[in-house]
């Protein structure tokens, strides 16, 4: 990230502290947000959590269900069901 933007990474780190975050936070939220997207995505029902969680770069099931759970309060799998119900889907 920090060669992208043509700063160093110590520069980078600091930019981030000003705002009372990480630069790793930051990567890991956008990260879950991306998963949380898919998990919602009507388009995507019949692609396994652990697929998605895979692609966003969660390999271990239990990793992305803890750090999923401890950003939005449910599981995935609990999140898809939710989903899923809103949208009037039967399961």
């Amino acid at each position: 990230m920090a060669a992208a933007h043509f700063i160093s990474t110590r520069y980078l780190h600091r930019v981030f502290q000003q705002h009372h975050r990480t630069v790793s936070d930051v990567i890991r939220r956008q990260r879950l947000d991306r998963c949380r997207r898919d998990l919602a995505d009507p388009g995507q029902r019949a692609v396994p959590i652990a697929a998605i969680a895979m692609r966003w770069g969660y390999p271990r099931a239990s990793d992305f269900t803890r750090a999923f759970r401890a950003a939005f309060g449910m599981t995935p799998s609990e999140y898809r069901a939710v989903g899923l119900d809103r949208d009037g889907a039967q399961g």
